[in-house]
């Protein structure tokens, strides 16, 4: 790296180092799928002699991080004491580029609000003394409620199709992460960076079909080497080891969400239906034992049981009972709104309409 070079390239492009200076070696960008920087920082890669950058390719990167409009450089050597510097909107990266004698490509910083170390930052700030009351009063259990309400949010975004909300909702999501990771750092226990680092090993060791040389024939494969995986994680971290499959699920996920779970993990071992045939007789089973249950005892066993082959028959369609569940909800609650709606057009309410009566604005709601 010729810093004297790089003082050159500065005198003739406005940086503010406020935002600091990633400096990479270009080469990376080859074997990659995202930018190795932030947004929110300067960025600097270094061409070597003889570079060819594929333009297209390079915009794939940038177009989800940064607007169309936004401009990097481009800066050619032409020579050993000259550099040529092409200003660039990123919608404009096209076609491929030699750079005979190397050079740089530069990044300009956006703003702190594109930076995930600013944000992280930003918690520390209102964590800190001179920080915010309410946040600063938090604990982890404090904040268990809320962790949970942001995480349905997100679902009900994804259930909605909505990707503006998506995004919001992650970003709450994620101020959770990040608090609950500032509080755990305050305490000496972890930081936000060893959560990500604990992430990333755990990702790259339960892929070793990618970052190895396991061989895998396809998706089901894949899912019976993560659970031999896991297994050998707990044992190298000297954890209590599990006595039972179904152990390291959570209990406190929602009803229908654990039915699920615990019938996937048993199906990965092979205790399955072999077609979905007898998934439905089951039903059909369960139905007929609920009728002919003696007492309230009785029925309400009979009532899990069938919710439980529900479930069962919702897994083997290859869709999610919790969601299927809450879409139903979703489509009552608009008809039933419908409901009331018609009821107010009348000049009624809707304890006025007979049940007759809400039944034919149920059916038409149906059609809406």
């Amino acid at each position: 790296m010729d810093f004297k070079e790089l003082g050159l390239i500065f005198e003739k492009i406005p940086i503010e180092l406020n935002y600091g200076l990633k400096i990479n070696q270009v080469l990376t960008l080859a074997d990659v799928h995202s930018l190795l920087h932030e947004p929110g920082e300067n960025a600097i890669y270094i061409l070597p002699d003889n570079t060819e950058i594929d333009l297209n390719s390079l915009s794939v990167m940038v177009s989800p991080v940064y607007s169309s409009v936004y401009e990097l450089y481009l800066i050619e050597r032409s020579s050993s004491v000259e550099l040529a510097i092409h200003k660039i909107a990123a919608e404009n990266l096209m076609g491929k580029k030699r750079f005979k004698k190397g050079g740089y490509i530069f990044f300009p910083a956006v703003s702190d609000a594109h930076s995930f170390s600013a944000f992280v930052e930003l918690i520390a700030h209102l964590r800190s003394p001179k920080g915010c009351p309410w946040d600063r009063k938090q604990t982890h259990a404090s904040l268990r409620t809320t962790l949970l309400e942001e995480t349905y949010e997100v679902l009900e975004a994804i259930d909605e199709k909505d990707m503006n909300s998506l995004k919001e909702e992650l970003g709450d999501l994620l101020l959770q992460i990040v608090l609950q990771s500032q509080i755990a750092s305050e305490e000496g226990v972890f930081t936000i960076h060893s959560v990500i680092e604990g992430i990333y090993k755990k990702i790259v060791f339960r892929h070793p079909h990618i970052f190895k040389d396991w061989k895998v024939k396809g998706a089901e494969e894949v899912i019976k080497n993560w659970e031999i995986l896991k297994a050998q994680e707990r044992s190298d971290k000297n954890r209590k080891p599990i006595n039972h499959l179904l152990d390291s699920i959570p209990k406190s996920l929602p009803a229908l969400s654990l039915a699920q779970k615990y019938q996937e993990r048993a199906a990965r071992v092979g205790f399955d239906w072999t077609d979905i045939a007898p998934v439905i007789e089951k039903i059909e089973e369960e139905i007929g034992e609920f009728k002919n249950a003696p007492d309230m005892t009785s029925r309400e066993r009979e009532l899990g049981d069938l919710l439980f082959a529900m479930v069962n028959l919702i897994r083997w369609y290859g869709l999610d009972a919790e969601s299927v569940l809450r879409q139903m909800n979703e489509r009552f609650r608009k008809r039933f709104n419908f409901i009331e709606e018609n009821a107010a057009a009348q000049g009624r309410k809707i304890t006025d309409l007979s049940l007759a009566e809400m039944d034919e604005i149920w059916e038409k709601a149906k059609h809406i």
